[in-house]
This record gives structure tokens, sequence and C-alpha cells, in this order.
């Protein structure tokens, strides 16, 4: 079945097409390149082969992000017999699509939703080790408000001062697409210590959100300190992994901890870099092909997929969101 990745709303994808991720990858900050391109040009390297459309192509596999779903519903009136493939993100489920790629292990249930991690940070320069195991700079590396307000008022960085520690806020405001990325330094971890990443509190644990922050961390052979967050509990094996705190106090004592305790840092890196396989570049791209050349091509063949071929979209979101109120369609 011929493969296709959508992707609307750019000016030239022939110019798009000849990026490299790791070389070029701030063009790769927002959800739609970083998910639809990026996952584009990974597995054309790794030989499989695809073609990058802002169309909708009347059949094969296609791809595309569900932020664009309802782009999709208006583009496309008459029907497709394409299988289509939403890759959720960090939003909600797109009716339209027959298959989806989710953020973590709960979202899945291994029929109609899989879990495929997060592609890496792009370009990744990990710590120098000859800064050992000293603790001078905590970074926060990602969109501003996905920063805990306790982390941005005058109290934190008053601990910082008091305890000469450089914080680096390595962050932007969310402009969809159009994040300026120029200052951001997402890919340098060579002179971090600590990576912070804690969001405001949520009972349900941002179900939606994916664990890249910490397998970032593993990567960049950098110890974390995350917040009670879903897709991090999921990957958690041992208290090596990363030490979870909810507030500005409970990092304090973390911190205080790793300083009083080098073993544990060096430890934690080292752990770190052993988890990191997991989560290669290579290893995410195989995931990839299993789901496009094997899960997906089953699934084209099965009864509750085929009856919605050849309908169109607009039908097909109708039909299944009078279903599901019924209970008969999730």
């Amino acid at each position: 079945m011929p493969l296709t990745f959508f992707l609307h709303g750019e000016l030239d994808l022939a110019q798009l097409a000849r990026l490299d991720p790791d070389r070029d990858w701030r063009e790769f900050v927002t959800g739609e390149r970083a998910w639809i391109l990026q996952t584009y040009l990974r597995l054309r390297a790794s030989g499989c082969e695809a073609r990058l459309a802002g169309e909708l192509p009347d059949d094969g596999i296609v791809v595309f992000s569900s932020k664009q779903r309802r782009l999709l519903l208006r583009q496309r009136v008459r029907a497709t017999r394409a299988l289509l493939i939403g890759v959720r993100e960090d939003v909600g489920e797109a009716l339209i699509a027959d298959l989806e790629v989710v953020q973590n292990r709960r979202q899945a249930d291994g029929r109609r939703r899989f879990f495929i991690p997060f592609w890496p940070q792009p370009g990744l320069l990990a710590r120098e080790p000859l800064r050992g195991t000293r603790i001078e700079t905590i970074a926060f590396k990602g969109y501003l408000g996905n920063l805990h307000p306790a982390f941005r008022d005058a109290s934190w960085q008053g601990f910082l001062a008091a305890n000469h520690l450089r914080w680096l806020a390595d962050a932007a405001p969310y402009k969809r697409n159009a994040v300026d990325a120029a200052g951001l330094e997402w890919n340098d971890f060579r002179e971090v210590d600590l990576i912070l990443a804690v969001r405001a509190p949520d009972p349900r644990l941002h179900p939606r959100k994916p664990a890249t922050k910490l397998y970032n961390a593993w990567h960049a052979g950098v110890p974390a300190l995350l917040g009670p967050e879903v897709a991090y509990r999921e990957l958690r094996r041992s208290r090596l992994d990363y030490i979870e705190v909810a507030s500005p106090s409970e990092a304090r004592e973390a911190i205080a901890r790793l300083r009083a305790d080098p073993q544990l840092y060096a430890a934690m890196v080292a752990n770190g870099r052993e988890r990191a396989r997991e989560f290669t570049t290579q290893a995410i791209a195989a995931r990839w092909r299993v789901l496009l050349a094997d899960t997906a091509a089953a699934a084209a063949q099965r009864a509750d997929v085929l009856r919605w071929r050849g309908r169109s979209l607009r039908a097909k979101a109708l039909s299944r969101r009078a279903l599901r109120a019924l209970g008969m369609w999730r």
C-alpha cells in the first residue's frame, strides 16, 4: 500500500523533504513538523518508501497529525479509500482516523490505538563528561506554558542564587506554527547538570503527554527532576530513572540529596545511558515500520475497518460519534 505523510500549510514540501532532522533541528519544534515531517524523513532514511503531500490521496496509507483533522474534513469532501493513521500528539482524538499513534501506553489499546514513543531531541549534544558529578546548572527546555508557575517566581530564583545555581530557562512561548526557534538551544545539554520539567498540577497526571523529556535526559547523560505524570511513571523501573518532584520544595530536597551523594548522581547517569537504548531513532523507526508494514496492512483487512472504506471523512466522523454515544464504538 502506498505510504503518504500528510502535511498541510507548508509553502515548499520539496524543500522540507531535503531537511536533515539532526542538522536542521530548529525546523522541528512544532507538533506537525516534529511528528509528521520528522517521521517521514527518518523512515525514508531507513529505507522506507514514502511521499510527503499536502493533499489527501484516494488510497494507500496516510499518516496525519490529529491537529489537522478539521482541516482534512474541510479539504476532502468526496470519499476516500485510504487507511488513515492519526498521530494524536497532545490533542483530542481524530474520529476520521482508522488507527491512531498515541503518546503513552495508557492511551493505547493494541487494536486501534498504538503507542510509539516520540523521537528523541534531534541533533542532541550530550553533557560534557568532564563535568563529573558537579551540579551548577539546572535547565528547563520546552514551552514556557508547560512549566509550573512556582518555578517562575522570586522564591525559586532566590533559592538558586543562594545555592550558586544557574537557572537555564531554554524556553519559548507556544505559538503553534509561528514558534521562533532562533534563540533556543533545546539540543544542547553540554553544560547542563540537571533537567527540571514540572507542569502545573493535574489530578489526571497529564494523560495526553509523552515521556520525551525523560529519555532526552537519558540520552544527554543528565539526571532529571520530573513532575508526576502518567508517561514518566509508565517507564519508571527504579529510583535511578528519575526523581519525581511536584513543587519547588521537593525540587530543593532532590538537589540537596544529589549534591550530598555524588555516587547517586553517577549511578543515575549510568542507568540513563542504558535506558536510552530503548529510545534511539533506530529503535523508534523499527516500531514505526512494524505499524506501517504489518499492523496497518492487517487492520486494512479487518471487518471493523473495511466497513468505513469508501466513505467520506465527514460521514465517517459523524457515524462514529453517534455509535460512540450508543456505546457501540470506541
